[in-house]
């Protein structure tokens, strides 16, 4: 699994800046919502105006601050000769042939594509790629709420459910649980596999704090209580984590909130862990790779071979 935070993306965009700088653009277009983000940060790069999809379709007047002036002063979106319509990412190239589709035909502006990542069939299909990433791919901006969480085992505790308030608030009552425990982070896609430190004789109000909360999944795996008491801290949780990812081959990505638990649980599965503690990836050893993760590995291999045969040869 190919992944990239915030941090990233701005290095990405400003190691190649060169493929886009003194091309005259005078207008950069979000494609909403994921390409928002990096649109605005080419447009400060560039020091042009930027707008949204929607405000650029229907010739609306730009709207900006004071602060300092562009390159040159735009009143409405066509009157820029040059304009860069910007996405995250290219995949199948489907979503920019809708959105060049509903450019009115009277629009007088020189148009370019532009997406800040794309795989080996997305990239012919916009005018300017600045990096290549292979899919399966994930991105900070939006994990949460994409495909990937299909294949996604997350730690519960310390990245969806707030731990530290968990402690302090009776379990024999649903109620007041629901009620006074907070979610740090709530997921709009359906995730594979939740794991928690929470015991098994827990299960009913975590699931109805889950349901409350609207945290779809397909597993919820569960502390053993027979073990003793499972901590945040204990070599028991880590080792929960780490079993699970490393025996399940239909995950690749794992979301840890403890960055210590996160070095284990890579280095113990073979397998990509992202911790939300410094938002960045934790990627295992060599050694762990070739121990844990050669089935991982293969079938990554042969899924992008399938995807390239697609590529050259459609009807294979």
């Amino acid at each position: 699994m190919n992944f990239k935070s915030y941090a990233e993306l701005s290095s990405d965009i400003f190691s190649n800046i060169d493929k886009v700088q003194s091309k005259g653009y005078e207008l950069v277009v979000a494609i909403p919502r994921s390409g928002v983000i990096p649109a605005y940060m080419l447009s400060l790069l560039l020091n042009v105006d930027c707008t949204t999809l929607n405000d650029f379709l229907k010739n609306h007047s730009l709207v900006k601050g004071n602060t300092r002036n562009t390159r040159k002063e735009i009143r409405k979106a066509w009157d820029a000769r040059k304009v860069l319509i910007v996405d995250d990412s290219v995949n199948t190239g489907a979503s920019i042939l809708k959105v060049l589709d509903q450019i009115p035909e009277d629009c007088p502006c020189d148009i370019t594509t532009l997406a800040v990542y794309g795989n080996a069939i997305g990239i012919p299909k916009v005018d300017i790629c600045l990096k290549y990433l292979s899919s399966p791919r994930v991105f900070q901006w939006n994990m949460w709420h994409c495909v990937a969480m299909e294949r996604t085992c997350v730690a519960l505790d310390g990245v969806i459910l707030n731990s530290h308030e968990a402690e302090q608030v009776d379990k024999k009552d649903n109620v007041t649980f629901i009620e006074r425990t907070k979610p740090l982070i709530l997921p709009t896609y359906k995730i594979n596999s939740l794991v928690t430190k929470q015991p098994e004789h827990s299960r009913s109000i975590v699931e109805s704090w889950l349901s409350y909360h609207k945290v779809s999944y397909v597993n919820l795996i569960m502390a053993n209580s027979e073990a003793g008491e499972v901590t945040s801290n204990s070599q028991v949780y880590r080792d929960l984590k780490a079993d699970f990812y490393r025996k399940n081959s239909d995950l690749n990505f794992f979301v840890e909130g403890d960055l210590k638990h996160a070095r284990y649980i890579a280095n113990a599965s073979g397998k990509p862990v992202f911790c939300t503690q410094t938002n960045a990836m934790v990627r295992p050893s060599i050694e762990s790779v070739v121990k844990y993760g050669k089935a991982n590995l293969l079938k990554t291999n042969v899924a992008r071979t399938k995807k390239l045969i697609k590529k050259w040869i459609p009807y294979a």
